[in-house]
């Protein structure tokens, strides 16, 4: 027996563009506190499209999508940051700040809502024992592997406690070995209470886990199935080869677009960097104009990178003269 609804769409449908095909068309569907959920489909079937609106990153065209009982129709602006507090979110190439440590990485999502520097200080360490790298805190990104780089990015995505995790194919660009160890780690946080949504091409991990599997098509659910496996024998599945797919004309908006993904806070719409998209995934739940402070992670720092960034661009060989210069 399902527990109440922590996510709910009621009749949901979002069309990004006058003329083309809804990315989420007539979505009636509900994620029970607790459950564990992989969110299958072709590429532009509309999963990337569900999440933004569980984040309310965008708002659906008809119909109304409720997150812990809240209409985000109805909810102002000022109490987005509030919402996304409790929904921690993985991405498949990890977002991580790449001048930062794996602690600072995981502090970095406390410090921008003013945790207190003693919570803080028992925090980092119980998250980097719970994602196995208690040993690697002071380890930069480029030091640790994609799979324990995922690990931290899970773990910063985790710190908060939230009680809703989205996960953008998490497992995408790690070999199965690796890919399994992410998954009993995602496992054991939804046993811990917290409801695990995981858009995923990973049959594998679909097929090993056997939860509840639903498959999109064409902005629409096609199979909802408890205990299910990757492919379906059913008429209608794209992913099982039993139906065309014709989602190459389809246009998604995915979580994976950096430009979408840099404003989450609310922040005004500026030219993406490198340093851009992990400073969305840790801060994305800060109050936007709050004057939190971000205590041991320099602002200055994301400045430098994205003065570099526009340098780069600006000159390709700048890079290469900086390093004659040291």
């Amino acid at each position: 027996m399902r527990q109440a609804p922590v996510i709910r769409f009621d009749d949901v449908t979002k069309t990004y563009m006058r003329g083309q095909h809804p990315a989420v068309e007539n979505l009636d569907i509900e994620f029970s506190r607790g459950e564990f959920v992989f969110l299958v489909g072709a590429s532009g079937s509309g999963k990337s499209t569900l999440m933004r609106m569980v984040l309310k990153e965008v708002a659906p065209t008809r119909g109304t999508v409720y997150v812990a009982g809240k209409d985000l129709s109805r909810l102002p602006s000022w109490k987005v940051p509030s919402l996304r507090r409790d929904i921690g979110m993985v991405f498949q190439d990890f977002r991580l700040l790449p001048s930062k440590t794996a602690y600072q990485n995981i502090e970095f999502a406390l410090a921008v809502i003013g945790t207190p520097r003693k919570v803080v200080r028992r925090l980092v360490p119980e998250m980097l024992e719970m994602v196995g790298l208690e040993d690697k805190g002071k380890r930069l990104p480029h030091e640790l592997s994609g799979g324990e780089q995922q690990r931290v990015a899970i773990a910063r995505a985790y710190v908060n406690r939230p009680s809703i995790l989205l996960a953008d194919e998490p497992t995408g660009n790690l070999d199965p070995s690796t890919a399994s160890g992410i998954l009993d780690l995602l496992t054991e946080i939804n046993e811990r209470g917290t409801t695990v949504v995981m858009a995923t091409h990973d049959r594998n991990a679909v097929d090993r886990m056997q939860r509840r599997v639903v498959e999109m098509v064409g902005g629409q659910v096609v199979r909802d199935e408890e205990g299910g496996s990757y492919e379906t024998p059913a008429p209608v599945s794209v992913i099982s080869g039993n139906l065309p797919d014709d989602s190459a004309h389809r246009e998604e908006h995915p979580l994976d677009d950096e430009s979408l993904v840099a404003d989450w806070d609310g922040a005004p719409e500026q030219e993406p960097s490198e340093a851009e998209p992990a400073l969305a995934a840790a801060r994305h739940d800060a109050e936007p104009g709050s004057g939190v402070p971000v205590r041991d992670i320099l602002e200055e720092d994301l400045i430098d990178e994205r003065e570099a960034q526009r340098v780069r661009d600006e000159d390709p060989f700048a890079e290469d003269d900086e390093e004659e210069l040291r």
